[in-house]
Order: C-alpha cells, then structure tokens, then sequence
C-alpha cells in the first residue's frame, strides 16, 4: 500500500489524493514513485475511465519538499538527472501521456511542481481558495517538468511570461479567467463539480478520448499536413469500432448511447 497518497475509484473515476496534510503535501521522489505506479495502475483497469488527483487537508501541494530540496543542492548533476527527474519528470509525463481524461481538482496552493502535476492535466477544476504558482524563478531554477512548454499553450505567452519569469501567483478566479481552470467553484462544490465532470468524460467514447488527447499532443508539435493524414487514418479506425456504431444507432432510436 503506497505511504504517501490515497487511492480509491468512485463511478468508474480513479482518483489519486497527495496525503501528507501535516507538509501540506510536498512532494518527494517516494511520492512521485507512487503516483506513477497508481496512475498505470488506472491506465490498465478497463473499469476505471478517468484519473482524478486532489490533495488532502486545504492544498494541493506546495511542490518539492523542503528537506529534499536542500540535500538537492548537494547532489551531482547525474545525480539529480537519474534518480531524481526521474521521478518528478516521469510522474508529470505519466500524467500529460495518459490515454485516459486527467482532472485535477485544486482544492488550495499548488506551488512548483505541485502546479505542473496540475497543467499536465486535461482539465483543472479549482477552488476559490486554489493559487496556482510557478515560483522556481524564485529558487534560481526553471521549471522542468513541462510547464514552460504547456503553460503557454494554455494561457497564452505573456500570461505564462508573467508567471513564469516573475513568479507571479494566479488565484482560483484568475485562473479560470485566463484558462487555466475550466471552472471555479466555492470550496464545499469543488468535490462534486470535479466528480460531476469525471462521470461526464466516464460515459464518453474511450477510444475516441484516447486517440483525440494523443491528437491534441501532436498537434502542438507537429505540422497541419502531417497531422491531416493522421488523423484520417486515426478516423477510419474508430469510425470501425463499435462506439461509432452505437453512436448512429442511438441517434436514430432517440436515445443516449452507451459506450463500450
């Protein structure tokens, strides 16, 4: 049983809650180890559909845990490439590379890497008590899990200048006002409007949600041609599947469909 976070599946939701309060859930290489094993953990349960992660007690984590962080600065460079980002980085690139829908549900502060675990989210639904903070600039260091490239795909270049070179803070309505959150809600909703979207994107197509969020990757990389014969091809196999079938047959009998 994993030490340092929750895991429990409620309406076919998995959902990864960090579970050290008392440290208002800092990060370390432990914990990011469990996070990447609950998260293939979901990816391979055909009854779980969506990944949800929260934090326990009023945040969502405050980013890298400050006595790791200062026997950090004592390690070799290889040292932190190898053992370290090798947790922290793979926990982020298991999140952004689920094929399942990610929620993030930021019930409070989610500072450094605690922010860039919720940017590799699909969705982030944040509390009004939620702060989204990029500080690494404010330690001499960058962010280097992924938030300097998705970040201004999410909020624009300037926004994510502000935040990233200044270390500015963004709160729950800032955030939903620039993007970065799909909704802001009071503290006591924020459970029900992340579960209410979770069961929303459980009910949906799978292979179709699988093949539009690796879509949605390549297309920030690569080029409109290329990405035009993909997703042709991509097309023809769902438009095979089953799920398309039921779609059709479910439109005709005026009904909702019931994906497989």
């Amino acid at each position: 049983m994993p030490e340092h976070i929750l895991i429990d599946v409620t309406d076919r939701v998995g959902r990864i809650t960090f579970n050290t309060p008392e440290h208002r859930n800092a990060l370390t290489p432990a914990m990011m180890a469990e996070i990447i094993e609950a998260v293939d953990g979901f990816v391979q349960d055909p009854d779980v559909r969506v990944l949800m992660f929260t934090g326990a007690g009023e945040g969502f984590s405050a980013g890298g845990d400050m006595a790791f962080m200062e026997q950090l600065s004592q390690m070799a460079p290889f040292e932190i490439k190898e053992t370290v980002y090798k947790h922290f980085a793979g926990a982020a690139k298991a999140i952004k590379l689920c094929p399942k829908p990610t929620i993030a549900a930021v019930n409070g502060a989610a500072v450094g890497a605690g922010c860039e675990i919720a940017v590799a989210c699909d969705f982030r639904i944040a509390s009004e008590r939620a702060m989204f903070s990029e500080a690494w600039i404010k330690l001499g260091v960058i962010p280097p899990l992924g938030g300097m490239f998705l970040l201004p795909q999410i909020v624009g270049l300037a926004k994510a200048t502000e935040m990233l070179m200044l270390g500015t803070p963004v709160d729950g309505a800032e955030a939903a006002r620039i993007g970065l959150a799909t909704k802001v809600v009071t503290p006591e909703e924020l459970e029900d409007a992340a579960m209410s979207l979770g069961r929303q994107l459980a009910a949906g197509p799978a292979r179709a949600q699988a093949v539009l969020k690796e879509g949605l990757r390549r297309g920030m990389e690569s080029t409109l041609d290329a990405e035009w014969e993909h997703n042709v091809y991509a097309q023809s196999m769902l438009v095979s599947g089953g799920d398309f079938g039921e779609a059709v047959r479910a439109f005709r009998e005026k009904r909702q469909p019931k994906f497989g």
